[in-house]
């Protein structure tokens, strides 16, 4: 039998003796170490999730708030033991900075990843819309977080591999418009809408339910992205004799118009409705001081403020610790992270209900998903084969924004 190392150490000089024990001490812990790696079971490979944003804009808070809903997911998901008996979920992002033809490039990118299963995309609805016939191409999922437009889940692909986790205009639009004939009691109304797929949509739902439950709709004015000014289209609202404005569009936009009407004279300044995507950026730091002069609610699906469902406690409370926010209040584009955050649940769900990273049995299992409390709401049945959209009317609030850009339930 082999002796051990240290029993040959009789008879040596005390300082001889320390120094071989020493040595040997290393070499065994060295030994220890290597044969603990190679008895551990390998790591498993990663399920892969993409998301696309306008990470590149900077006045786009969107994107990154949608991020921490993805990653509070994923923590709490791979904490859990992940999917598939053991394997971590794992996020790959690309940036399409707002332009259309980059996110459908971006598109291509994220679904040629070994074993990605979905790709969530955020903000600018006609970039939803161009991944469109490469996500029918290559059989990927594409599931919106926050773009509206009618067109993402509303289309001739069959069978669909797109899903909405987010607020579509056929509802939204609609209460957007009945807004204005409740609160600010508007009969004729005007709508400034971007000259996109997005505008388009919201233009399609004024048109059709325009009625006696909703403000009328005589004067539609279209822009362009990069239009340094919408003065004209606000003097055709005014000129018209309508008593309030529906607005569709960002930020920079948003901002645009604010200064506008704050610059005329009280009695010209028109109750605004607005879309959310000018919430969801730094609309409050480039129109701060005109904010409270005009009269201007946002559409949004959710709130974490008094929110009282566990999950959403949760994910605000993992937004606040890992990123060093102070208050509920202070969570730039809410709507992003908890819509995000949900998805990435009903997706896991998808992935183990599937048994596989296959995207097109995933697509198949989305439609089949038992029942899920989330952060946003109670999902008895997130979709099926003919409804590819999760949220509802019921899910619609307003808020007003404050120039600190927090964003307050109102009523």
């Amino acid at each position: 039998m082999a002796k051990h190392p240290l029993t040959s150490l009789r008879g040596m000089p005390c300082s001889l003796q320390r120094m071989v024990q020493a040595l040997t001490a290393i070499v065994w812990t060295v030994a220890a170490q290597a044969y603990a790696q190679t008895s551990a079971p390998p790591q498993q490979a990663p399920v892969w999730i993409g998301f696309d944003d306008a990470y590149g804009l900077k006045t786009n808070t969107s994107a990154i708030a949608t991020e921490w809903g993805i990653k509070a997911a994923i923590e709490e998901i791979n904490n859990k033991g992940g999917v598939l008996n053991g394997r971590p979920l794992k996020l790959v992002t690309t940036d399409n900075k707002g332009i259309s033809a980059r996110g459908k490039d971006n598109f291509v990118q994220l679904a040629g990843t070994q074993d990605l299963v979905a790709v969530l995309t955020g903000k600018y609805s006609p970039i939803s819309v161009e991944m469109l016939p490469e996500a029918h191409r290559l059989k990927v999922p594409l599931i919106s977080v926050w773009g509206s437009a009618d067109p993402i889940t509303d289309h001739e692909h069959k069978p669909s591999y797109s899903f909405r986790v987010s607020l579509k205009d056929d509802w939204g639009v609609e209460a957007m418009m009945k807004r204005l004939s409740s609160k600010y009691k508007v009969r004729q109304a005007c709508a400034i809408l971007p000259n996109t797929a997005w505008g388009r949509s919201a233009e399609q739902v004024i048109q059709a339910k325009s009625g006696p439950q909703t403000a009328q709709f005589p004067v539609v004015r279209w822009y362009n992205w990069g239009d340094a000014s919408l003065k004209e289209h606000y003097k055709a609202c005014l000129d018209s004799r309508t008593q309030g404005l529906l607005f569709v569009g960002n930020e920079k936009e948003g901002a645009i118009l604010i200064k506008e009407i704050a610059a005329q004279p009280p009695s010209m300044r028109m109750p605004v409705v607005s879309h959310w995507g000018a919430v969801g950026g730094t609309l409050h730091e480039l129109a701060n001081e005109e904010l409270n002069m005009v009269r201007i609610d946002f559409i949004q699906t959710f709130t974490f403020i008094n929110n009282k469902r566990p999950r959403a406690i949760y994910l605000a409370d993992w937004i606040l610790k890992n990123n060093g926010l102070k208050s509920t209040q202070d969570i730039p584009s809410p709507v992003g992270a908890a819509h995000a955050y949900d998805t990435v649940h009903l997706l896991a769900k998808a992935i183990d209900t599937a048994k596989t990273t296959s995207p097109e049995k995933i697509r198949d299992a989305l439609e089949k998903l038992p029942a899920f409390q989330g952060a946003v709401k109670n999902y008895p049945k997130p979709f099926t084969n003919h409804r590819h959209d999760a949220l509802d009317k019921s899910q619609v609030l307003f808020v007003k924004l404050t120039p600190l850009g927090q964003l307050i339930p109102q009523d």
